[in-house]
């Protein structure tokens, strides 16, 4: 059970960063937080006299804004290994339709509880899902694990293009259809859990989605005051499919559909070309990174990616862990050091991405990407209290002689204490939020009849003799 909100103080903090616009690194660090909200950051001298039900002794550790994952697909929890070793149009049209195919209800709920479960133990405290089936158990996983997080209810209206036939058993629909789901998803859910949950529109990939579709799908998103999401650029496969089929690539045909603005953000855009970099300054596009699945895919989406130019253009470029299906984890901590290392190289530059910048993406450019930076990403008086804690007592960070460059390069990643709107969801290892070991038992079961009905299990099995 999730504990409410209550006074809580965070002191002795051997490190506090508080990635407010100053970008301040405090030494004896504290937070205090009322209500869900910051109401001071500073030392630690500063509080004595700080009313706390609750204390938090972060000696020996580093306090920081909550970790922000941009892309992760919470229903596809449950099939990790399902799309390894496969190229991209395999993975989406054979394993990703497979799977789904599979998927019930109930399925969709625990995958979504346990990817709720692995992004808290690696300090995640807000994600944006960019859409699937069901959001009805999306909406209430939120509200079940106490994580922030925006969801969508997915739309496509195009069921073969160039880059395959969709799978047999998915479900076909108007754009009219697939936008009055959506439309239906937002007023049930927007805003619900407190405000933790917002509902943003989401599309698969443009290869997929009509004219009409992505248009409409753009006014809808203006009308409700909300975002517009999708994947683009991910792969050179998509980027000829849309050549091929429209004349131009993702994001240059929805600037010809007037379907662009600042709150669009756009997944992968690893093969975007110079005009379409340029058209993401112009229009001022949010754009999520996405190392992991990158490189797992085999896409070159880093080696071909123009990330460390959209930052010098001030495009806040934001991280996302994809899913267990792409990349097979869903941690920020690993995706930053991925995405250092990949931009460094990438240019044979040491010197480029380095752990400041990526921890920006992971923290205040994921909240300005999800249109959320007013509330989130930064530790400052006012915000909502989404905080999470490293132990640096560990033989991987020692010595600690620049604590974000342990983070991104040293450390294994994993949390010691997650907490999100002022809640407690992991206390020094321990999650409260979610009862851990049903959650593992039901992925177990659930996870091994998806793959053995929907016959990926056979194509994924170790190469290996098994006795």
């Amino acid at each position: 059970m999730i504990a409410s909100p209550q006074s809580l103080l965070i002191h002795n903090a051997d490190w506090l960063l508080t990635m407010d616009g100053e970008r301040r690194m405090l030494r004896d660090g504290a937070v205090a937080v009322e209500r869900g909200r910051i109401v001071a950051v500073g030392k630690t001298r500063e509080f004595e006299n700080f009313p706390a039900a609750k204390v938090l002794d972060a000696t020996g550790k580093l306090v920081m804004p909550g970790l922000i994952d941009a892309h992760v697909h919470n229903s596809q929890q449950l099939g990790r290994g399902l799309a390894d070793g496969c190229d991209i149009p395999i993975h989406l049209l054979q394993r990703l339709y497979g799977y789904e195919a599979q998927l019930m209800a109930e399925d969709a709920y625990w995958s979504a509880i346990n990817c709720h479960l692995e992004m808290i133990r690696s300090g995640t405290t807000c994600f944006l899902d960019p859409g699937n089936y069901f959001p009805d158990e999306m909406a209430k996983a939120v509200g079940d694990s106490g994580l922030r997080g925006v969801i969508a209810r997915i739309a496509f209206d195009v069921h073969a293009s160039t880059v395959g036939e969709l799978h047999r058993n998915v479900r076909r629909e108007t754009a009219d259809e697939a936008l009055g789901h959506a439309q239906a998803a937002y007023d049930r859910h927007h805003g619900s859990h407190g405000g933790r949950l917002r509902v943003w529109f989401g599309l698969r990939i443009p290869a997929v989605c009509s004219d009409e579709l992505i248009g409409k799908a753009k006014r809808k998103a203006d009308e409700n005051g909300v975002g517009l999401v999708l994947h683009t650029s991910e792969a050179r496969d998509e980027v000829v499919a849309s050549r091929v089929k429209f004349g131009m690539p993702d994001v240059e045909r929805m600037d010809s559909l007037d379907a662009l603005g600042s709150n669009v953000l756009l997944i992968h855009m690893g093969w975007a070309s110079p005009k379409e970099v340029a058209l993401t300054v112009r229009h001022r596009l949010k754009i999520c990174c996405t190392p992991s699945t990158g490189f797992r895919a085999g896409m070159g989406s880093m080696e071909h990616g123009r990330f460390p130019e959209m930052l010098e253009f001030g495009v806040p470029v934001c991280l996302g862990s994809d899913s267990a299906m792409s990349s097979n984890f869903v941690d920020v901590v690993r995706q930053m050091f991925l995405a250092s290392g990949g931009a460094k190289s990438q240019r044979l530059d040491p010197t480029i991405m380095p752990p400041e910048t990526v921890l920006e993406m992971g923290t205040i450019n994921g909240a300005k990407s999800l249109l959320w930076d007013n509330e989130i990403g930064s530790l400052e008086a006012g915000k909502r209290a989404d905080i999470t804690i490293f132990d640096m007592q560990k033989p991987e960070w020692q010595p600690v002689l620049n604590p974000i460059a342990n983070l991104v390069f040293a450390s294994r990643g994993g949390a010691d204490t997650v907490i999100c709107d002022g809640r407690i969801l992991m206390e020094q290892g321990t999650v409260t939020a979610i009862d851990e070991r049903a959650a593992l038992r039901e992925a177990a079961v659930r996870g091994e009849r998806i793959a053995r009905q929907s016959g990926l299990l056979e194509k994924i099995a170790p190469r290996w003799p098994v006795s």
